[in-house]
């Protein structure tokens, strides 16, 4: 009787441990003068690689090395207004528990500022809950914008 409760403890411990998800929240690096924003989209069933690299100055490149093209071009005061914002209000979290998607994008960010590097990744399953899906979807919707 006794290894049997000993036997249902050690089972219900397992799968609460198996079932609690680990995340940690961060913040960026502060922006300085020389800051940069780069993101890489990858995967997807047509197994893209696209990234999109902006710097502190408002001045972008846009590559698709799948299609082999390369555009680059400036954001208005506008746009890099509203980028430094969110890269100086971000807060992400990450979750120590990957998702198992097959056919997801991903999305690999790298903010560098004052000599710190910070990055961040994320797939269609984790975006929602990383904290990071605004930046994604100003950084997609610039590179799809250059390579229209």
């Amino acid at each position: 009787m006794y290894k049997f409760g000993f036997i249902l403890i050690l089972a219900a411990l397992l799968a609460a441990s198996c079932t609690r998800s680990s995340t940690n929240t961060y913040s960026p690096p502060a922006l300085e003068d020389d800051w940069s924003v780069n993101m890489t989209l990858s995967g997807g069933i047509a197994g893209l690689m696209r990234t999109i690299e902006v710097k502190a100055d408002g001045r972008y490149t846009v590559t698709d090395r799948s299609a082999g093209n390369t555009v680059s071009g400036e954001l208005t005061e506008d746009e890099l207004a509203k980028l430094e914002e969110m890269l100086s209000t971000l807060e992400f979290s990450t979750s120590k528990n990957p998702s198992a998607c097959a056919d997801c994008f991903v999305y690999d960010i790298e903010i560098l500022s004052g000599g710190q590097k910070m990055l961040v990744s994320a797939d269609d399953v984790t975006l929602g809950d990383s904290g990071i899906g605004t930046l994604v979807q100003f950084l997609r919707g610039m590179m799809d914008s250059a390579l229209q």
